[in-house]
């Protein structure tokens, strides 16, 4: 759901006044399955596909104005991931097996070179699904997901595991309330714009397990896919979202400047393109849902022909 390098460093930052967007409720799901880990709703039936995978805590429901209006023309597959929005913690590593469970539901149900659509830790997954069957996609959208957590990257991996083993520990012990308490007092509104939007996601992520929610954050706070990323060959597209109060705090006062850290970040990406949404914070489908919803119709046109 979040970079935790921001979310941690804006604890108590104040949001600016803003109208909530509500985005337009998903259709109803013309199947619901599980393929191992993963739960997955369909929607739709065009002859192209799109899988949505959504950010830490969430579930498909931070996607739905996009699946309502990308399923009138594609076939779509909305991941929910384990220990997320109400669905049962596993055991294991996460990435690895959220992974192998994504090429069987390919396998399973058909699908040829799908665009992965991911939001947050899902970008940074289809970062990583990239990096292992390139010629089984047909592209990667990662809005504000990247292969190496923000601010991690200046971390040696000892500092990294380090903080990763604390994060996952403090939130093992957390009981819901705790957890669902946090979410909306802190992490959540310095995400969104909005503080109706704010209280609205709050609610929903609170439906995640606390101590799953910490065990997917340690796994992507040691992760680094960058020495992958030449792997990556299928086109990508970063969208990074911008916000002046909270990027310029980080000494990022432009979407240039936004792009140009980011780029540094995914250098290793044969072929990957970067466009940023100024006014817009993590949850960028909320801030600006028709720049996310037109920026993605671009790229898949420009792919997909």
């Amino acid at each position: 759901m979040k970079s935790l390098f921001f979310a941690l460093a804006l604890v108590g930052f104040a949001t600016t006044p803003a109208l909530a967007i509500v985005p337009s409720p998903a259709p109803s799901p013309i199947a619901t399955f599980d393929v191992g880990s993963l739960h997955v709703q369909k929607f739709g039936g065009g002859p192209k596909t799109l899988i949505f995978i959504p950010g830490l805590t969430c579930g498909p429901w931070e996607w739905s104005g996009e699946i309502a209006h990308f399923s009138s023309q594609y076939t779509i597959y909305a991941l929910t991931l384990p220990g997320f929005d109400g669905q049962a913690p596993i055991s294991g590593a996460l990435f690895k097996t959220t992974t192998a469970d994504f090429w069987k539901l390919l396998a399973r149900r058909h699908i040829v070179k799908p665009v992965v659509i991911g939001h947050s830790l899902g970008g940074t997954m289809g970062f990583m699904l990239a990096t292992q069957h390139p010629h089984r996609l047909g592209g990667v959208i990662a809005l504000d997901g990247l292969p190496i957590l923000p601010g991690f990257n200046f971390m040696p991996i000892a500092q990294r595991q380090a903080i990763a083993a604390q994060t996952a520990a403090q939130l093992a012990k957390e009981t819901h309330a705790q957890f669902a308490k946090y979410e909306r007092t802190t992490v959540v509104p310095a995400l969104v714009t909005s503080q109706a939007d704010a209280n609205v996601i709050a609610t929903l992520v609170s439906k995640s397990d606390p101590a799953e929610s910490g065990r997917w954050l340690a796994e992507d706070m040691t992760l680094d896919l960058r020495p992958q990323l030449h792997k990556a060959v299928v086109p990508i597209l970063l969208i990074a979202p911008f916000d002046a109060a909270v990027d310029g705090r980080f000494h990022m006062k432009t979407p240039a400047q936004k792009r140009a850290f980011y780029q540094t970040l995914v250098a290793g990406a044969p072929n990957l393109q970067i466009d940023t949404i100024d006014r817009s914070r993590h949850f960028a489908m909320y801030d600006r849902p028709h720049a996310v919803t037109a920026d993605i119709t671009q790229f898949l046109a420009k792919i997909l022909r």
